[in-house]
């Protein structure tokens, strides 16, 4: 027993030991995965600040930020589509402005506007009162207890026309007043509709895709149009600057310098907003170009850095791209309608020459149109204008001096059917379908930037062909008893109208 009591307590000591060194290792390797963990830890943190560091340096989105930048780009580039706010109230003002002159000229011929204003200048008020009566306009507005039935009315309206003509009711003067009003508004109804009431692009499927429709800022739908305004407000203006000492004398220069200021005023902000579009383009064009060029730089290198007998996935997976060959009725260097260009060619020549005549020959016979004198004569036009050596010139010569307000409207009639014929001209032969500046492979290059500036136009000129066609109908009885038939007037206006709302409303 004594001598087995030391050898239980050498085996209890080699126990106590070999516990203890189990305790080491198991301490040291947990101190050990700590310091991996701990190292595992630092890293990742470091890779994550690389990452960070570089997301900072490329401005790439980051998850957390890509919601928020994509509800930005869609906001930015809706934005872009739109029109600026004062371009939009500056139109608004000055167009309107002859917008509602016009309309008073038309289906109120002679009445007075800004004496019913309760907070008209004075001075305001009697410069219109004497533009109409220097115009001989209220000879058809009779404003007395007769004319106050709407079934009666005689107040410049469509009332005060007759079936038939006499030397009483000059329905050949009423005629030119109400035309200078339709004809006025088709030209500043075209400006109006596209800028104040703008149809911002939307998808649509047509042909089995997706194409839009509307007009944008950004892409420059609007350019031609403000090209065209800038001339047409200069040319008012200039009308009534050059006979500013006929319209002194009879008192109505305030109201003539508020309508050259208005046309100005109008222009100025076309061309100011025109340039600034312009030059916005051409920086984005050149930024993202630069944006390019490193892009296209790495491309051209990687091909060299190819080891040799390495085959290209890419090249090998995708097929070669064939050339895009469009259908002639589609190509983006074509006008934007062939049909919509012969059918203004027909139409518009012969107003345009018309027209013509009456701005800047007024009282000249044009011997290939039918009946002409006869026209002449029932406008008026031989009172004020006589033709030098003609029996007319005789009889009315000395008092041609007091039909200069007649004169006014009858040029002022001229010079608005030139614009809208200006307008019509352009819409169809000026640009081409496409825009030669974007790439090819854009679809928009197709059938959307020039045919898009045609169709604001082609719609408001239907409106104002409408117009016409409507006032030509009215006065076709009276014409009828001066010997003067307005049916093929009647058939060419309709014509084209039809053809340009069935291609602007396409």
């Amino acid at each position: 027993a004594e001598a087995a009591l030391p050898l239980a307590l050498t085996q209890q000591v080699e126990n106590a030991g070999v516990g203890s060194s189990k305790k080491k290792d198991l301490s040291s390797l947990s101190s050990d995965e700590a310091a991996a963990k701990e190292s595992d830890k630092n890293e990742d943190a470091t890779k994550q600040d690389d990452e960070a560091y570089d997301n900072a340096k490329s401005n790439k989105p980051t998850a957390a930020t890509s919601n928020g930048i994509a509800h930005s780009s869609s906001s930015s580039s809706a934005v872009q589509h739109l029109l600026p706010l004062p371009l939009v109230l500056i139109t608004l003002l000055c167009s309107g402005l002859f917008w509602v002159m016009s309309f008073r000229d038309a289906f109120a011929t002679g009445q007075p506007l800004l004496l019913n204003l309760r907070f008209t200048p004075p001075i305001l008020a009697q410069a219109e009162l004497s533009l109409l009566e220097h115009t001989k306009s209220q000879k058809w507005y009779h404003d007395d207890d007769t004319s106050k039935a709407y079934w009666k009315s005689s107040r410049g309206g469509l009332g005060s026309i007759r079936p038939y003509t006499s030397d009483d009711n000059d329905m050949g003067g009423l005629f030119v007043r109400k035309m200078a009003g339709v004809a006025a508004m088709g030209y500043h109804t075209t400006k109006l509709w596209s800028i104040v009431f703008q149809s911002a692009p939307m998808p649509a499927i047509e042909e089995g895709g997706i194409k839009m429709r509307g007009a944008s800022w950004s892409i420059g739908h609007y350019d031609p149009l403000l090209t065209l305004g800038i001339l047409g407000n200069l040319c008012v203006a200039a009308f009534y600057m050059m006979r500013i000492e006929e319209l002194r004398s009879a008192g109505a220069e305030p109201l003539v310098a508020i309508l050259v200021m208005a046309s100005l005023i109008e222009a100025l902000v076309f061309g100011a907003y025109l340039m600034s579009r312009r030059l916005s383009r051409k920086k984005t064009k050149n930024v993202v170009g630069k944006q390019q060029q490193p892009q296209q730089q790495q491309q051209q290198k990687r091909p060299a850095q190819k080891k040799k007998g390495s085959k290209d996935e890419n090249s090998s997976s995708s097929p070669v791209p064939a050339t895009q060959e469009y259908n002639p009725q589609e190509d983006p260097n074509s006008i934007p309608s062939r049909i919509a260009l012969r059918t203004v060619l027909i139409v518009s020549s012969i107003i345009a020459v018309i027209s013509i005549r009456d701005l800047f020959f007024a009282g000249s016979i044009i011997s290939f149109i039918p009946r002409d004198d006869i026209y002449l004569e029932w406008t008026g036009a031989f009172f004020h204008s006589p033709p030098p050596d003609t029996v007319e010139a005789d009889e009315y010569g000395l008092e041609s001096p007091l039909y200069t307000g007649d004169k006014l409207v009858s040029q002022l009639l001229g010079m608005y059917l030139v614009l809208g014929c200006l307008l019509k001209f352009a819409s169809v032969g000026a640009w081409s379908k496409g825009n030669r500046s974007m790439e090819p492979e854009s679809p928009e290059n197709v059938d959307r930037h020039g045919v898009v500036s045609s169709k604001m136009i082609w719609k408001a000129q239907a409106f104002g062909d409408m117009l016409l066609l409507f006032m030509l109908r009215m006065f076709a009885p009276a014409a009828k008893s001066a010997s003067l038939d307005l049916r093929w007037h009647l058939m060419t206006v309709a014509y084209e109208m039809i053809i340009l709302g069935l291609y602007g409303f396409h």
